[in-house]
């Protein structure tokens, strides 16, 4: 009798189980699409800052603007935009790799107080800002003061997928 009560529960889930059916995706969806990728140099003389800078806020940032004929308004409506920094992380060995933005990155800075060095991390964030034909890169220190001025040039990649 005992097994005649686990034989028919177990029979009602195979029944029910049966019925379920696993639905697949096909790569016919994906058929056409393209991407476009373009290697951007910012170098320290692209960024410029936004008129609020000097006052702490969320309008204290750096940009450097740039044309993207890649991004159109079918990309804007329908497609996505993605953009890498390149980041040494071993200077002396010349290592790094591709970092998706955002990129935050803990930036050193020493400052003296009466006589006394400190040093203080401040992270900042690298982002991208997208319209139809234009990319922009952002900068902007986490605290909401004026970010670090910026004396290398720096590589960031966008894909553009359509």
């Amino acid at each position: 009798m005992k097994l005649l009560k686990l034989f028919i529960p177990a029979l009602a889930i195979l029944a029910l189980a049966q019925g379920c059916t696993k639905e697949y995706y096909t790569n016919e969806y994906y058929q056409g699409s393209k991407v476009y990728a373009r290697d951007y140099t910012v170098k320290a003389s692209d960024w410029k800052r936004n008129e609020g800078a000097n006052n702490p806020g969320f309008e204290n940032y750096l940009y450097a603007d740039f044309e993207n004929p890649d991004i159109t308004q079918d990309v804007v409506d329908n497609g996505t935009v993605q953009a890498f920094i390149y980041v040494l992380y071993n200077v002396a060995e010349n290592l790094g790799s591709w970092n998706p933005l955002p990129y935050a990155y803990p930036l050193e800075i020493k400052t003296n107080t009466g006589g006394e060095e400190k040093i203080e991390i401040a992270p900042e964030v690298t982002r991208m800002e997208y319209n139809v034909g234009r990319v922009t890169f952002v900068i902007q220190d986490l605290d909401g003061f004026d970010p670090e001025d910026i004396t290398n040039s720096m590589s960031i990649k966008v894909c553009v997928t359509i």
